[in-house]
């Protein structure tokens, strides 16, 4: 499965009406917002969705969860997608967030999918069109008609339910800046950081570099794989990187680590 597409093929799909280019550039730190950044400078076309206002909920506290199927299909047609869109997502490859929302169309089965490899700076690299500024019109609100059966997505409890299962791989994906081994992991998680599916060029690895790369995580093709990070957006990285690599039987725990931290039920696995 296809799930990236490098800037150039995205440049020829600029003008089509049943693509939809989605600029989720976000910022959790002091600086300017993902709507700021969209504003300097963007693909032509693009609309900004940002991943925590625009089509997340907050939950417990947890802000970016996935919210319900009917508040998600709102969130889509106000961006102009339908069942039939090609959805091409970027960000800057700071923060995964493309891949999160590349994650959450598949979870409510929409598979018209891509991530620009790369992201915003690879368009920028190879010159092709940027527009700077607020779109002049909006796009035209359609109907995205969700399809649940696809289930990418765990809750908490049922990850607590799974940690005494042998055939099922827990794998933590938070990135070294923020793994805190004083605060510890989720009993029984392998390591797997999205940064490590990302080349020197910014450009995600493919193919046989990814398999071998989840095989020294112990995640293999066949068995059950639930991924988790942070907050639900590394882990989305990781998770479309092997679905690319040919990967079926993965899930994602969206709550990940601020969720699971919070609960004091929840058992904490603690390192030297």
């Amino acid at each position: 499965m296809n799930l990236y597409l490098d800037p150039a093929a995205v440049a020829d799909l600029l003008d089509r009406p049943d693509v939809r280019v989605v600029d989720t550039r976000a910022s959790l730190a002091d600086g300017p917002t993902g709507r700021e950044m969209w504003a300097a400078g963007h693909v032509r076309g693009a609309v900004h969705a940002d991943w925590i206002d625009d089509w997340g909920t907050t939950v417990d506290g947890v802000e970016g969860m996935l919210p319900p199927a009917d508040e998600f299909a709102a969130a889509m047609s106000r961006l102009g997608v339908d069942n039939d869109t090609l959805v091409v997502a970027y960000d800057d490859n700071s923060l995964f967030t493309a891949s999160r929302l590349v994650w959450a169309l598949l979870h409510y089965g929409h598979e018209r999918v891509a991530v620009l490899d790369g992201g915003f700076p690879a368009w920028e690299e190879v010159g092709l069109p940027v527009s700077v500024g607020e779109a002049d019109e909006l796009p035209q609100p359609r109907s995205f008609l969700v399809d649940g059966s696809r289930q990418l997505r765990r809750e908490m409890a049922e990850v607590r339910a799974l940690l005494d299962r042998d055939d099922v791989r827990l794998v933590d994906c938070r990135m070294d800046a923020t793994f805190d081994t004083s605060a510890g992991r989720i009993p029984g998680a392998t390591r797997l950081p999205s940064p490590t599916l990302v080349g020197d060029d910014g450009r995600f690895k493919r193919g046989a570099e990814v398999v071998a790369l989840a095989a020294a995580a112990g995640v293999a093709q066949e068995g059950p794989t639930v991924l988790y990070c942070g907050g639900g957006v590394s882990a989305a990285a990781v998770l479309v990187s092997l679905r690319d690599a040919g990967y079926e039987n993965l899930t994602l725990y969206d709550g990940s680590w601020s969720e699971w931290s919070r609960h004091d039920e929840n058992p904490i696995e603690r390192h030297a």
